[in-house]
């Protein structure tokens, strides 16, 4: 109710003024950044291996060292796939010139066993080359005739095994059937291919002291021979 108090009229408050005045509290903000994370993706490195095949001749070809190719086993083996034969004209380590006829010389060590010169299989010849050259004292100039030639940028020539000088001879009939070249002399074949002398020519097959396996390249026949008497060289090269 209104209280007249000398002539003022008094509103009763509405508030009471003993009551605190309000207080606005501000929540506090807080921000929270979220930690940022990288990943990266490890680095892989894919390493490819490229293989080439390996260069496929055909009998008749050349090969690499500038001779012809004129046996192929049809697949790698211990001591290569290939056998070439050296050029025409080899002994002067070109192709070719006026040296188109084969060198003769002695086998050599007459009456002096060498020892591991005997293999008479394909493959076998350059390991007997080897041997006489390195085991030879008395004479040998067949088989370091071959190992000393370097020809068409190949340096690995030597002196046919009995095998290895029987498929020369075949190829060089152009003998395709005969175990032997030309039948051992009594077949039809020609001599053709290769440029070979009409003579016999020294294998690196030792057959005993004194003798040693050669060829006849008139016939095509295989024969021991002393190892003193002079006949034709051909080196040829395995790869």
């Amino acid at each position: 109710p209104l209280v007249l108090l000398g002539g003022f009229v008094l509103a009763p408050q509405v508030s009471d003024p003993c009551t605190p005045s309000a207080t606005t509290t501000v929540a506090p903000t807080t921000t929270t950044v979220a930690p940022t994370t990288t990943t990266v993706a490890p680095t892989t490195t894919t390493t490819t291996t490229t293989t080439l095949a390996p260069a496929l001749y055909n009998v008749g070809a050349e090969g690499p060292g500038g001779g012809i190719v004129f046996y192929d086993a049809g697949s790698i083996q211990s001591w290569g796939r290939y056998l070439e034969v050296a050029c025409i004209g080899w002994s002067d380590g070109i192709c070719g010139g006026s040296d188109v006829t084969d060198p003769t010389a002695i086998w050599g060590s007459y009456g002096a066993l060498i020892s591991g010169a005997d293999g008479t299989a394909i493959g076998t010849g350059a390991q007997n080359t080897t041997d006489i050259v390195d085991g030879c004292a008395m004479g040998c100039i067949a088989a370091p005739l071959a190992n000393d030639l370097v020809l068409g940028g190949q340096s690995d020539w030597f002196l046919p095994s009995k095998d290895e000088l029987n498929a020369l001879c075949k190829w060089a009939y152009g003998d395709t059937v005969n175990a032997v070249c030309n039948e051992e002399g009594y077949g039809s074949f020609s001599l053709t291919n290769g440029g070979f002398s009409t003579g016999n020519y020294w294998s690196s097959s030792e057959v005993n002291d004194d003798r040693a396996w050669n060829q006849g390249f008139s016939y095509g026949n295989q024969n021991d021979a002393a190892k003193f008497y002079s006949n034709s060289v051909r080196p040829v090269r395995a790869f």
